[in-house]
């Protein structure tokens, strides 16, 4: 299960979200500092745990006016068997019901489920409510019990009665149920729970929990067989045993689970030691922490880097949940401590964690190198605007065009290796998108053949298979730009077609037509032309079963050398022929035409 989408209103930036959909299990919100990020995952956080406050209030509604705040979660149901099983085991546990009163064939119908948690700053009352619909496949599920009547007259009769009710009553009942079943949330934001140098057995035995670093070495105990003050407690000779037996388990574990490489290295160890510090001229029994990498020195933490400390901490509080239900786990900009060579390391782990271990993760992030062009999907957009306040818009569905939105892309735009946004050359306001270098080469001939200057540019994708062609797409989209795509005849060109005509025109034919063209027969734009006028370029040319062939190595060169003779007009018009210019004239004719419209 996952959360599917979020709803926030009335949360410190946050007006009215709307619908932020996260469209697979590792989700990147990006976007520049002051944006809204943060205040998307602090909501999310506060929705999990209840935890609403003054704070928290919409800047704009602290002074008066609407003072209630709303968060909604639409989790997606992966095991809709599973979690129908799950379901009843918690129906029955709550309201005492032995008997078997749900159908589990009905429950399995329900895919998805939506928890709103309403909070009144004024009353300092909390609602909770479940959607509509899966009330009514709950409802529907709820067997009949027979129960026998008895008549005034000292008959009886058998009537069937629902084994439960729904009603105003116990619909918030309901509504935690469902809660409970849903994946924990966990908010990583800062260093607050970084291990720590060293901790007092007293604090710990005390449970001082305002202790820097109580919450990781609580967490990291965890993972022990037995307890620090424990340990403490032992015999020297037992001490030393158990502490030697327990680091080597620790870090055993950790490399397990941790196999990515961090800052190219993998073989970290956990080690510590429960001995007396010198506190105010007293021997105060302490347990300290060291870190060992490859160079087998173990170090303080505070003599490690804060990306290391930063990649432990978060294990160990994933670890110490690991008992829990699924997570979805909530980083508020991961990069921000480490150094940009570890950022890759970052994000094999956070895939590590989503496709290996099943949790589902939202990071936020204005750093390039934190984002994965291959997944641009994947991208929402944070936008801080005067009238909507923090929206996330996905790069394919922006329709904002504002500063606001050259904020958000300008790490998308560097992590693709473009320029900055400010001074965009890559991209103009109308756009031609072709396929390739070879691509580019002719047409930029052709175009100077045929004299057509305009105002559009041509942008090569350096081919289909690598989804640069999607990257350009979203872009233009995202960015407000108009665009058109050319693309040969072949398998990848197709179904690059179907995916953009589901994904960005919902599946409808004439508005693709319009904006996409497939070069019909040709497997590759050589294809546009005759023998003979490739013969211009290569007098050795050849033709195979009708089709003439380049190989791969040449065909780059023999592009780039034929936009070369037509701008130093070695090849014009009159060299070419005319079905050559036919195919060429139409192709221009439908770019001019798709710009007009």
């Amino acid at each position: 299960m996952k959360i599917k989408s979020v709803k926030i209103k009335n949360f410190k930036s946050i007006k009215d979200s709307g619908e932020i959909v996260f469209s697979d299990n590792l989700f990147v919100l990006a976007g520049q500092n002051e944006s809204g990020k943060s205040s998307i995952l602090e909501a999310i956080e506060a929705y999990e745990n209840e935890s609403f406050d003054k704070d928290t209030l919409n800047f704009e509604e602290e002074q008066g006016g609407n003072k209630k705040q709303e968060v909604s979660c639409t989790y997606e149901i992966s095991d809709s068997k599973k979690f129908a099983g799950e379901l009843v085991e918690e129906m029955q546990k709550h309201f005492l019901i032995v008997d078997q009163f749900l159908d589990v064939s009905k429950l399995e119908k329900l895919k998805n489920f939506t928890i709103t948690k309403e909070f009144d700053q004024q009353t300092k009352l909390l609602s909770v409510k479940i959607n509509d619909t899966a009330l009514g496949i709950l409802n529907s599920a709820i067997k009949d019990k027979e129960s026998i009547l008895s008549e005034p007259d000292g008959t009886e009769s058998k009537i069937e009665t629902p084994y439960l009710l729904i009603d105003d009553n116990n619909e918030k009942d309901i509504a935690e149920i469902f809660f409970s079943l849903s994946p924990q949330v966990l908010l990583f934001n800062d260093f607050s729970d970084l291990l720590p140098d060293k901790i007092l057995i007293s604090d710990l035995k005390d449970k001082k929990e305002g202790v820097e670093g109580y919450k990781a070495v609580k967490n990291l105990e965890t993972l022990l067989s037995t307890t620090f003050v424990e340990i403490a407690g032992s015999s020297n000779a037992h001490k030393h045993a158990s502490t030697s037996k327990e680091v080597t388990s620790l870090s055993v574990t950790f490399q397990n689970d941790w196999k990515q490489k961090i800052y190219g290295n993998n073989q970290v160890k956990i080690k510590f030691n429960v001995e007396n510090d010198n506190v105010g001229n007293l021997a105060v029994p302490t347990v300290f922490f060291y870190i060992e990498t490859k160079d087998n020195v173990p170090l303080e933490l505070r003599k490690r880097s804060k990306g290391m400390r930063w990649f432990l901490s978060a294990w160990l509080e994933l670890k110490a949940k690991e008992d829990h239900r699924k997570l979805v786990i909530l980083y508020d900009e991961p990069g921000l401590y480490l150094h940009i060579k570890a950022h890759k390391d970052m994000l094999d782990v956070f895939k590590f964690l989503t496709n290996i271990k099943g949790h589902q993760i939202i990071y936020s992030t204005h750093s390039p190198s934190l984002i994965d062009t291959n997944s641009l999907h994947n991208i929402g957009l944070v936008l801080n605007t005067e009238q909507q306040g923090t929206v996330v818009e996905g790069l394919t569905t922006s329709k904002i065009n504002t500063d606001y939105k050259q904020d958000a892309l300008q790490p998308i735009a560097e992590a693709m290796g473009l320029e900055p946004l400010k001074d965009f050359s890559i991209l103009l306001q109308k756009n031609v998108l072709i396929e390739g270098l070879s691509d580019f080469w002719y047409f930029t001939g052709m175009q100077k053949i045929l004299n057509k200057n305009s105002d559009y540019k041509l942008v090569p994708g350096i081919g289909i298979k690598n989804g640069k062609i999607n990257h350009l797409v979203s872009f233009c989209i995202g960015y407000g730009l108009s665009w058109l795509l050319i693309m040969d005849d072949g398998a990848n060109p197709q179904n690059t077609r179907n995916e953009l005509k589901e994904n960005v025109f919902s599946g409808d034919e004439n508005e693709t037509s319009n904006k996409i063209k497939i070069l019909t027969g040709c497997d590759g734009v050589e294809q546009m032309f005759e023998r003979s006028d490739l013969q211009l370029l290569d007098s050795q040319i050849q033709e195979i079963k009708g089709k003439v062939k380049i190989s791969d190595s040449r065909k780059i060169i023999l592009a780039r050398s034929f936009a070369s003779k037509v701008e130093r007009d070695e090849i014009t018009r009159k060299n070419l022929s005319q079905t050559s210019i036919k195919k060429f004239t139409d192709i221009f004719d439908w770019i001019d035409k798709g710009f007009q419209k």
